[in-house]
């Protein structure tokens, strides 16, 4: 994954535009994840961002593309956020260690990040644009995945005949519907269990002793703070508006 490091400019520093940008967005966000998009109403993101309507308006004119722009920034937000936790891995089975904890405790926090995506799945079978959108996101969060994956085939680290395409699709797919039974029952499915059942899943498909994955697995769990999910800000999304050039 070559994605920039986070480069966050104090809050006093962002341009007027930026902020009232990033603080709407944030705003939407918040309202998605908890309400749906259908749901979603401009009056309800404006009192979530604590700004005006006319000022939803005056930066993003439609409620249509206001929305387009509230899922790309959330892309946006976990490419930034990411980069910083799985750049540096050289073993590309740490590196899937790593992103299976990155994609369940990383970036913004769960309910948040999950209800999110929970809810641009739910859409995209309604709407051809979104469709369009939701593949983005698979396949941002794919490519890295299958890289690593191609990296332990070439180096003869996979079991004979298996498929990186198939394995980074099935670990997407486990991660979904995983998270979904982590939303609809936190009390049963908490996120480190979520994160045991994918761990278990990759040291199984991937033909990993318990012993190598217990060692990549303790490793990134040392890191602490490193792998500790950001609250979702106006600053956390206007330092990833500034780094993709929004």
């Amino acid at each position: 994954m070559t994605i920039a490091m986070e480069h966050t400019a104090p809050a006093g520093e962002l341009d007027l535009a930026t902020r009232r940008r990033a603080e709407i967005l944030t705003g939407a966000i918040r309202v998605i994840a908890r309400d749906g998009v259908v749901a979603a109403k401009l009056k309800d993101i404006a009192r979530e961002s604590g700004v005006s309507l006319g000022l939803i308006q005056h930066y993003f004119d439609t409620r249509e593309n206001l929305v387009d722009a509230t899922f790309a920034a959330m892309m946006r937000v976990v490419s930034h956020e990411s980069a910083k936790r799985v750049s540096s891995d050289d073993d590309p089975l740490r590196f899937i260690f790593g992103m299976n904890r990155l994609h369940v405790l990383g970036t913004v926090g769960f309910p948040e990040r999950w209800g999110f995506w929970s809810e641009l799945w739910a859409a995209s079978g309604r709407s051809d644009h979104l469709r369009e959108v939701a593949t983005q996101v698979y396949q941002l969060w794919a490519r890295p995945l299958e890289a690593a994956l191609h990296r332990l085939a070439d180096a003869g680290r996979l079991p004979q005949g298996a498929d990186p395409g198939h394995i980074a699709a099935g670990m997407l797919a486990l991660m979904d519907g995983l998270s979904i039974r982590t939303l609809a029952e936190p009390d049963v499915f908490t996120p480190d269990f979520m994160l045991q059942i994918l761990n278990e899943w990759a040291t199984t498909q991937l033909g990993v002793t318990p012993e190598e994955a217990a060692r990549h697995i303790e490793s990134l769990a040392a890191e602490g703070d490193a792998t500790r999910p950001r609250a979702l800000t106006p600053e956390v999304v206007a330092a990833a508006l500034l780094e993709h050039g929004a």
